[in-house]
């Protein structure tokens, strides 16, 4: 079985379909995902159809068990799914995933948007088998890449989701063989990632400027950093790099106005806003929006 949504599961779905023999994909489900924007679930519906596979859309946990145990699946492969799976409860099930770091560090929520936070210069893609520890499961593969200085996270993403399909192709060239091998995680102490929460995107400017450049670019599309302005408006930061002249100003303070982007001091250093929006406003331009070196970000 394939269980996964969202556009990196449907490419990880669309290889499986591709490169299995004819049959040996049994069954497709897909968490109801309509009301979130990067739902991708016409994409799945047209492919199952295609390739007359049956698709289950489920809504809670109760109806994935019902699904699995109506196959009763050798494996299942899971790529983008949001609820947990009661693996305990299926013994003679291998469910393999993908996990977006160098396990085992970096285990939990959020593992790209920690490792550029943390100003990670190498990233990795894990795929292991799930467990019911946190990303404890054996690696069936683990690759890693570099993330340049001015990347984020999309760019970071889209590497991610490259080194999924190779390893997916590696895969399926031995799973068709029955060589598929599983190794223990790197015997070294583990990491943990928190949750992040929309509110947690607040760029603190008390920061060194690369500090505030990882928080940013760690944190643009799908996961934009923001600041306010002084009369309390939400200034969303969809780039920027940091400023290689140096600045002395207040932290969160404009030094500078110029006509394609606009400098803000941190505690040491400085960060050039290349990319901005105002809430209600489509303005991408930072000195149409920061007009003056009196303007104090908080």
């Amino acid at each position: 079985m394939f269980m996964g949504s969202k556009q990196a599961g449907f490419e990880a779905c669309s290889k499986l379909i591709n490169q299995l023999p004819k049959g040996m994909l049994a069954g497709i489900a897909c968490p109801d995902d309509g009301n979130d924007s990067r739902t991708v679930i016409d994409k799945f519906h047209s492919l199952a159809h295609a390739n007359n596979i049956a698709l289950h859309v489920v809504k809670n946990a109760s109806e994935t068990v019902e699904v699995i145990r109506n196959y009763n699946p050798t494996i299942v492969l899971v790529h983008g799914w949001y609820q947990i799976i009661p693996i305990a409860e299926f013994t003679k099930t291998l469910f393999l995933g993908f996990h977006y770091s160098p396990l085992p560090k970096y285990r939990g929520n959020a593992p790209l948007v920690w490792q550029i936070v943390n100003g990670e210069k190498q990233l990795a893609v894990s795929f292991f088998q799930l467990s019911e520890g946190m990303d404890e499961g054996d690696l069936v593969d683990q690759k890693l890449f570099n993330l340049a200085r001015n990347e984020n996270v999309s760019d970071a993403l889209n590497k991610a989701n490259g080194l999924v399909q190779e390893m997916l192709t590696n895969f399926i060239k031995s799973l068709t063989i029955g060589n598929v091998e599983l190794k223990k995680q790197a015997q070294i102490s583990p990491s943990y990632c928190g949750i992040r929460q929309p509110e947690d995107g607040r760029i603190d400017w008390n920061k060194p400027a690369g500090k505030v450049h990882d928080f940013i670019r760690a944190q643009t599309r799908p996961y934009p950093g923001f600041s306010y302005l002084p009369d309390g408006r939400k200034l969303t930061i969809w780039a920027a790099i940091e400023e290689q002249v140096t600045y002395y100003g207040v932290p969160g303070g404009v030094v500078s106005v110029n006509s394609d982007y606009v400098i803000v001091s941190c505690y040491s250093g400085a960060i050039r806003l290349l990319e901005v929006e105002i809430e209600g406003l489509q303005i991408n331009n930072p000195s149409q929006i920061l007009k003056s070196i009196k303007t104090r970000l908080g």
